[in-house]
């Protein structure tokens, strides 16, 4: 498993990942990528919803090896930004559950066409997620987080 791989080859596998994904279609790589990083063991409140300028750049987040909702939402990010699927346009949403007021990080992609990290294991639309109404409290785009600098 690469989360108990030493740094250098957790880097290392996370990079051949990342070009696997090369060969692949959009929704088979989102599919492959929501997999990966549900793996990732779970630490709860690593990162903070609304503290961006303290999120790790990409080699950071590998390096360091926490994963908290927040931290699996920006791996995937990165590792899409990072693959050859980066022209699609995401962006990191933070919403909180009407009823129970848990926080949900979630990628979204393609104006909602394709979401990752809000059911384990699954890629959904805005459909699935229109039916939870949830509320929308923070949306980062890839300008917002200067991904454009990796």
């Amino acid at each position: 498993m690469i989360w108990k791989l030493n740094t250098e080859s957790r880097l290392h596998a996370w990079q051949n990942f990342r070009h696997s994904l090369d060969d692949m279609d959009i929704q088979t790589a989102l599919k492959e990528t929501e997999n990966f990083w549900q793996s990732a063991p779970h630490m709860p409140y690593y990162l903070e919803h609304e503290s961006t300028e303290r999120w790790p750049d990409p080699w950071e987040l590998i390096t360091e090896n926490y994963y908290c909702d927040v931290a699996k939402c920006l791996g995937m990010l990165y590792t899409i930004y990072l693959s050859s699927h980066n022209d699609v346009e995401t962006e990191i949403r933070v919403y909180r559950d009407k009823n129970s007021l848990f926080l949900y990080s979630v990628l979204w992609i393609d104006e909602g066409k394709y979401i990752l990290n809000w059911s384990e294991g699954e890629v959904v639309n805005t459909k699935l997620l229109e039916e939870k109404e949830p509320v929308l409290l923070h949306r980062y785009t890839s300008k917002d987080l200067q991904l454009e600098k990796y």
